[in-house]
């Protein structure tokens, strides 16, 4: 016990990246997930995965490149998405496998490009370089803060939209901060954390949260503490070695996490549904 504590306090950076991004990620997930905006919120991390393979098969390194490049690739997706409402899953399904497709063409051509790719797909917190990036960290302090602004904003418009025209609260505005949020809190976590990682925090605690809540209040707390929960857990496990065929065997942490978040939900579902 007191070895993985130590090994604990040694990827203590990580371990705060991860819970700190994965709380945030499970708070964004409440908007995405009472939107019914899940499948937007999955093809969007494909869109940023592209992104970092692009960024390598260039040889341009950096988050800030990424972030860009995701946006301008999500401006027109999300243009189409908002236009045309009959076939939005349609267009999402289009681009999910496009993008794709485009980050296995990719493969082929770069040389290291699979590796970092793959990393992009599953991630692994223990691996990841915690940096300070003061551009970053602006970027996304900005997002968190403007989330924070527009909260109320956001949740009128989600789900009384006549209403919120009629006031004359500028809709346009209100939308273009909530998409630009979304792109820098997934782009940023996938670029870090890794795609299925950002995915998992983004839709599971919320998902979960609803069977229990009553508030708004309640569904962000609970998302924020199932999502701190697991990571810490996860953790644990993915430090602890167990023994396989006379080796010693550690489960990559961040596919840990989503295994036993997926798990722990699942349990939790079922015994609803008995009780």
């Amino acid at each position: 016990m007191n070895e993985i504590w130590n090994t604990f306090q040694f990827f203590l950076p990580q371990i705060l990246l991860g819970t700190i991004l994965g709380g945030l990620i499970s708070c964004l997930g409440v908007i995405i997930v009472l939107r019914k905006m899940a499948f937007f919120g999955i093809t969007l991390s494909q869109v940023v995965s592209s992104s970092v393979a692009v960024s390598l098969f260039l040889g341009i390194h950096g988050d800030i490149f990424i972030l860009l490049l995701s946006c301008l690739f999500l401006i027109p997706l999300i243009m189409l998405y908002r236009t045309n409402d009959s076939s939005g899953d349609t267009i999402l399904g289009i681009v999910f496998v496009s993008f794709t497709a485009f980050s296995q063409l990719l493969l082929n051509l770069g040389g290291n490009v699979k590796n970092h790719l793959m990393a992009a797909y599953f991630g692994d917190i223990l691996t990841s370089q915690v940096r300070l990036n003061y551009t970053l960290i602006f970027i996304l302090s900005f997002s968190i803060l403007l989330f924070i602004f527009m909260y109320k904003r956001i949740l009128f418009l989600s789900f009384d939209e006549n209403e919120f025209i009629v006031r004359k609260l500028s809709p346009q505005l209100t939308e273009i901060s909530f998409y630009f949020i979304m792109t820098v809190a997934i782009s940023i976590s996938v670029n870090l954390l890794g795609s299925f990682y950002s995915i998992a925090h983004l839709l599971i605690p919320v998902y979960i949260g609803l069977f229990f809540a009553r508030s708004m209040s309640f569904l962000f707390t609970f998302s924020i503490l199932f999502s701190v929960a697991s990571t810490l857990f996860g953790f644990m496990i993915s430090l602890k070695g167990f023994s396989y065929n006379g080796e010693i065997i550690y489960l990559p942490t961040s596919s840990a996490i989503v295994v036993l978040m997926s798990f722990i939900g699942f349990g939790i579902l079922l015994y609803k549904k008995i009780r």
